[in-house]
């Protein structure tokens, strides 16, 4: 197939850049390895979105920070995307700190961040569980929290419906140039394109590798998480951050939008890309650093732990052309804000295509939203009952602990990039999500997989091949023998 633009990368930046050229009259595809948009990094994050306090002036890092940050409203109406403005606090534990941090705020202030100093006694008035040895904060009311797979799923649906291809469960094996179009190898067969924009994450740089550039080396960087049941009687109202150091932001505890508690990232550079496993270690270096922000802080009420990995290829994002193949564009190591400055690099991506030829021009009936999503639990009894007595399916509640219901799976299942796994149905609904961690509603989701996905149940995964669900069936199990 013959496209004008390939994304390699279905991440929260590659669905950016589809939403932002879907705008336009332009033949797009997003190329993915995984069943699912946002299965890597995206899906694995504190899901925040950053005032822009710490950001540097002068880097793609901080500029695109503060250019994203306002948009996030407007984004989050359109698409329908929980999104909270709750604020964030960095906190100093002494004199010293407070002098750091007064700094930073004036080199904030200076870039137009909004912020303001709290002194420890309303620190303590707004946050009455934090630690009674800070002496002050800064407050960026700017700082917000989002769902980082919903936010990765909108864009993508948004760019589906305005025409653009995604080839999920593809692997990019290669780049090539002819002519003035580049050849992509995929596991799925040959595309052709006059630019490709290489958004592959962690396997940015093996990409590029494909193409003999070696203008970049990805680092992965692990930093593992605790999150907490929702009914856990610790209440925290804003973002609470330590002091930052050159290498990360600390060790922070946050709401998020779904109403549990999270602690974490630690930082841990390693070796191998596709590593998430937890550690005994990496664990309690989050939970100490957590506990010095709060510390009443308890190991109960926690329901999960998970590791997630960034990208890092040096201080500051990676956005630029080629050197070697004409047409290749790099938008790689996007490490945190990363998040945040989605939608401001997906526009500098569309700058450089006009700047490279690529001919722009506006669509006619370009939609700017995607179909509403029923959230059932966040319903009023009145609007439970009339969405019941129009479909009953709403009524047949498949997951107790996160209240969601047999017709928002249908809906996930069958809508604009419908759910193909177990995960993906997790993601779309919080199905699973709940403090029994999928005990009671895997066996009932994996069925409605088969029944609006008519998928076979044998071949059904968790996350993509390697992670199926269902053996065999069970009399054919009895009757054949366990052949281990």
């Amino acid at each position: 197939m013959d496209y004008e633009a390939a994304i390699i990368g279905g991440g929260v930046v590659g669905c950016a850049i589809a939403r932002e050229l879907s705008q336009y009259e332009i033949r797009t595809v997003l190329i993915e390895k995984e069943l699912e948009v946002g299965a890597g990094t995206s899906k694995a994050n504190t899901g925040l979105i950053h005032s822009g306090l710490n950001v540097q002036a002068g880097t793609w890092r901080g500029k695109l920070n503060l250019q994203a940050n306002p948009m996030f409203d407007s984004i989050c109406q359109e698409l329908d995307i929980p999104f909270q403005r709750i604020g964030s606090l960095v906190v100093a534990f002494n004199q010293e700190e407070e002098r750091e941090l007064k700094k930073a705020m004036e080199r904030g202030k200076a870039q137009g961040v909004d912020l303001r100093w709290w002194h420890g006694d309303k620190v303590r008035a707004q946050e009455p569980h934090l630690n009674t040895e800070i002496v002050g904060a800064a407050y960026a009311p700017a700082g917000g929290i989002i769902c980082p797979f919903e936010l990765t799923l909108a864009l993508a649906q948004n760019a589906q419906i305005n025409g653009v291809d995604f080839l999920l469960g593809s692997c990019c094996q290669g780049l090539k140039p002819d002519g003035e179009k580049i050849d992509i190898k995929t596991s799925r067969g040959m595309i052709k394109a006059d630019f490709v924009i290489n958004a592959a994450g962690l396997y940015g740089d093996e990409i590029a590798r494909t193409a003999l550039d070696y203008s970049f080396t990805i680092t992965p960087r692990r930093g593992q998480y605790y999150i907490y049941d929702k009914e856990m009687d610790l209440q925290i109202n804003h973002t609470i951050f330590p002091m930052p150091t050159r290498r990360s932001k600390g060790i922070i505890i946050t709401p998020t939008v779904h109403k549990n508690l999270m602690i974490g990232p630690n930082v841990e550079d390693l070796g191998e890309k596709n590593c998430l496993d937890t550690t005994e270690e990496g664990l309690e270096e989050v939970f100490k650093g957590a506990s010095k922000l709060v510390p009443g802080l308890s190991k109960e009420g926690i329901i999960k732990e998970f590791a997630g990995n960034r990208a890092v290829a040096g201080d500051d994002f990676f956005i630029d052309v080629s050197p070697v193949m004409k047409g290749l564009i790099h938008v790689a190591g996007i490490q945190s804000p990363g998040l945040t400055a989605a939608p401001a690099i997906a526009m500098v991506v569309s700058q450089i295509l006009r700047d490279q030829g690529l001919k722009m021009e506006k669509k006619s009936g370009y939609e700017r939203g995607r179909p509403k999503v029923v959230r059932f639990s966040k319903l009023t009894y009145e609007e439970k009952n009339q969405l019941i007595n129009k479909d009953p399916a709403y009524g047949h509640i498949i997951c107790r602990c996160e209240m969601v219901s047999e017709g928002e799976v249908r809906d996930a299942i069958s809508g604009v990039l419908g759910a193909i796994t177990l995960d993906g149905i997790k993601r779309r609904t919080r199905a699973a999500s709940g403090r029994c961690q999928s005990g009671f509603c895997n066996p009932r989701l994996l069925g409605l997989l088969k029944k609006y996905g008519e998928l076979n149940p044998l071949k059904i995964s968790w996350s993509g091949p390697g992670s199926e669900i269902v053996r065999a069936y069970s009399k054919d199990y009895l009757l054949q023998g366990d052949k281990r």
